[in-house]
Order: C-alpha cells, then structure tokens, then sequence
C-alpha cells in the first residue's frame, strides 16, 4: 500500500472514529486502515470514514490506533503525508511502526460514486476558470 493524503483530514478522521458512542460496550483498540479507488479509508469502532487522496498502490493493514494518531500529530508541521506500508511495517518519512494483518486485497466499504479525482490539493494551486460571456 502506498498513498499520499492530507494529514490534518486523516487526524480528524481518526479523532472521529476513537470516540466510544453510546451502543458500544468497549472501545476499539486497532484501526483499519486501507487505501483502494482514489480514496484512503479509516475503521473502527463500527465507523469507517474516507478521503480522496493520491492512491499508488491499493492495501489495507490494521495497526494501534493511539499509537499512529500520535504519530500523525508530530508531523504538525507537514501539509500532506506518503505513507507506504508492506508486510512488516508501516513507514513514514523516517518513522516505522508495525502494522498486522497487511493484504494487497482490498475493497471500498460499499457502493459510492467515484467522481473526477484532482490533485490541486497537492499543488496548492487552483483550477483556472474560464470568464463569464
């Protein structure tokens, strides 16, 4: 799995998905996290939550939820991030951690329109607009 996304998006995913709601008797541990259709996924605690981002290679793994969350928070300073992760680990800028249950397979949690993918988040640039006649 190799993907590049925006990193406060995917701290907010993850800070949505940790919270313990009412109908849970205990709160997840591990979050899902697996990169397919142009989009980065995040699951846990009956939630799964999604982002457009830059997908170059599809995967899914499960790592510790706390752990990768304050992992992500370090990198404050950083607009986006490129995360690649195989069968032994997942690895950021310089930063690993170990990730289980990795797989090459993965799916989209469901049917959902897959619309134009742009990547002006990336270049900070906007999309030139034609005058009005």
């Amino acid at each position: 799995m190799h993907f590049t996304t925006e990193r406060k998006r995917l701290v907010k995913m993850l800070e949505i998905i940790r919270r313990k709601w009412p109908w849970q008797r205990v709160k997840e541990r591990d979050v899902r996290l697996f990169a397919c259709a142009a989009r980065v996924f995040v699951s846990a605690n009956e939630i799964v939550a999604g982002e457009e981002s830059l997908v170059l290679e599809d995967g899914g793994c499960v790592v510790r939820l706390d752990q990768f969350l304050t992992l992500l928070k370090t990198y404050k300073y950083k607009r986006n991030i490129t995360i690649q992760v195989d069968e032994g680990c997942l690895r950021m800028f310089r930063t690993t951690m170990p990730v289980r249950l990795y797989t090459k397979e993965v799916l989209p949690p469901g049917d959902f329109f897959i619309g134009r993918v742009t990547d002006v988040w990336l270049t900070g640039h906007t999309a030139p607009t034609s005058p009005r006649p």
